[in-house]
Formats: C-alpha cells, sequence, structure tokens
C-alpha cells in the first residue's frame, strides 16, 4: 500500500503498509522486531501510559457518563448522544469479573470497579502497572500470552479498548481469550478503522496508522473474519472515534511546513468533534468498539 514512519515521536525508520489480496487485512510487513519495537515505546511520553491523570473537559464527562453507565438519566442520555467516545463499558454481570488487556495503570480499570465488577489488568508496562496496583487495583505485567495463567471460563467479560492492533498475533489472542471466557461472556475489542474516510484521505499522515506500534489495522469487516474464525458472534459495532482530523492535520502541517504542532489540544478537538460525531454517526468513525460473545 504505502510507507509509513514513527510521526508521534520522529523516530527514525521506514515501515510498509500491506494489504492481503485474500482478506484485506492491513498489516506491517515485515513484522518488526521486538527489540525495535521497545524503543517506540517510551512509556513516560506515550499516549497509553501516559495522559491518565490528564484532567480535560472531554475526560471528566467521560468518567460522569462511566459512573452512570448503568442508571443513566436523562442529563447523561442526552449528552451520551453528543459524546461517543466512552471507552468499552460491558453489559452489567451482578457480581462479574472482568478482565483488562492493556489496562495501563488503571484508569478505566478504577471505573469499573466503582461500578461493582471484580477487576483484574493486564499491561506490558511495568510501571504502569506498579501505579494501578498503588491504587488498590488487581493488575499483572504480561503479555496476553499471560492468559493461561488464569482459569479457564473465569471471566464474564474481557476488554481490550486500543490494543489488538499492537498484538503480533491476534488469531492466537482471541483464541486464549475464547478459554478464558465464561458462556454468554462478552468480549469487547475498540481499534481504529483502517476503512475510515480519514484513513483513506490521510494515507500514512492517518493519526490512527501510527507506525511501527500498530502491527495490524482492522476494519469491521476484517475483523470480523477473525472473530468468526475463532467462533465468537458479533453482537453489536459501535463507533466512538474523536481526534482522528487534528491528530492527523498536525502531521501534515508538520511535513508541508516543517513545523511541529500540537493539535491534540481541547479546543482543536471540539473544533472538528462535529464532523468526527457526523462520521460515527454513518457508521465511518475512525475508531470502532465490536461487542461479542462466544
Amino acid at each position: 500500500m504505502f510507507f509509513s514512519k514513527d510521526r508521534m515521536f520522529d523516530l527514525p525508520g521506514t515501515f510498509t503498509v500491506r494489504k492481503c489480496k485474500s482478506c484485506s487485512l492491513v498489516f506491517l510487513d515485515p513484522q518488526p522486531s521486538k527489540r525495535l519495537l521497545k524503543k517506540h515505546y517510551p512509556s513516560q511520553q506515550y499516549y497509553s501510559y501516559s495522559r491518565s491523570n490528564e484532567r480535560n473537559l472531554f475526560k471528566n464527562i467521560r468518567d460522569y457518563l462511566i459512573e452512570h453507565y448503568y442508571s443513566p438519566n436523562i442529563f447523561t442520555l442526552f449528552i451520551s448522544s453528543f459524546i461517543q467516545n466512552i471507552p468499552a463499558i460491558p453489559s452489567y454481570v451482578k457480581n462479574g469479573k472482568i478482565l483488562d488487556i492493556g489496562c495501563g495503570d488503571g484508569d478505566t480499570l478504577g471505573s469499573l470497579k466503582k461500578l461493582g465488577w471484580e477487576t483484574y489488568g493486564l499491561d506490558i508496562d511495568s510501571r504502569a502497572v506498579e501505579v494501578a496496583n498503588k491504587k488498590g487495583l488487581n493488575a499483572k505485567c504480561g503479555t496476553f500470552r499471560t492468559l493461561s495463567a488464569y482459569s479457564d471460563n473465569y471471566f464474564d467479560a474481557i476488554r481490550l479498548y486500543h490494543v489488538l492492533e499492537h498484538i503480533d498475533n491476534p488469531s492466537l489472542c482471541l483464541s486464549l481469550i475464547r478459554k478464558k471466557l465464561k458462556k454468554e461472556g462478552e468480549l469487547l475489542i475498540g481499534t481504529p478503522n483502517i476503512r475510515s474516510p480519514l484513513a483513506s484521505i490521510f494515507g500514512s499522515y492517518w493519526y490512527n496508522l501510527d507506525s511501527p506500534r500498530h502491527l495490524f489495522l482492522f476494519s469491521p469487516q476484517t475483523l470480523g473474519k477473525l472473530l468468526n474464525k475463532s467462533s465468537f458472534v458479533i453482537k453489536k459495532i459501535e463507533f466512538c472515534s474523536a481526534g482522528g482530523i487534528p491528530g492527523s492535520l498536525q502531521y501534515v502541517i508538520r511535513m508541508v511546513f516543517n513545523r511541529k504542532i500540537d493539535l491534540m489540544k481541547i479546543q482543536t478537538v471540539l473544533l472538528f468533534y462535529p464532523l468526527e460525531w457526523l462520521l460515527n454517526k454513518l457508521g465511518a468513525g475512525d475508531v470502532f468498539v465490536v461487542r461479542a460473545s462466544i
């Protein structure tokens, strides 16, 4: 398809993004080595680990909506119809157990605990896990292969939010998850949509391309095929993107004017949000969430 670079951190290296002719899955080829990838995950800077303590309007609203997710009022129903980037909250299960793979320092895990879930977290970053543990959360350091340490048929829900695209073997990951989910358990996956209009318009400058950290890039169709292959049944697909336009524009501006600028601020995100909201409503958002069960 095209060549890409690490535009988030401006680190050296060029990566080839290809599309499978038979199944349309998009991926990096060749896949970067673990040694190389480690250089592209500076944990003090990478967004998955560094921004959970930032307070802004979106985060405050999001936290409020999560707190009232299972008991919405007129206000929350009204706001949630406009703010669509609530991160993959599972259907309620009394005394339910949930595993958040890629939990970071436990920001969302803590919210789920307040909602009554018995929470478990898993993340590759030891410092993020340490922070989560200090918050009183049950989190472990490890990859998705660490799932083998948990009992089979144990979890009522398993969540991967902006995680599956980072995994070197998504098929194996889903197979392990299937063993750990209870019958009728819920799997939630949030991931960038490679078939979104923004991905087509911006190409290698698309914010959610995020090379080389995103090893695989899915569409609802390609992820659906992978889930079906792993014996999951899709229940619902939602679109919940925000920030893809300003994030992509800042890369284009840097390329054209050779000037580094940060457009991922609340003002610019809000400026472009109406357009992203419309794309979500049209089923063409930059990020989608799949709810699936066994």
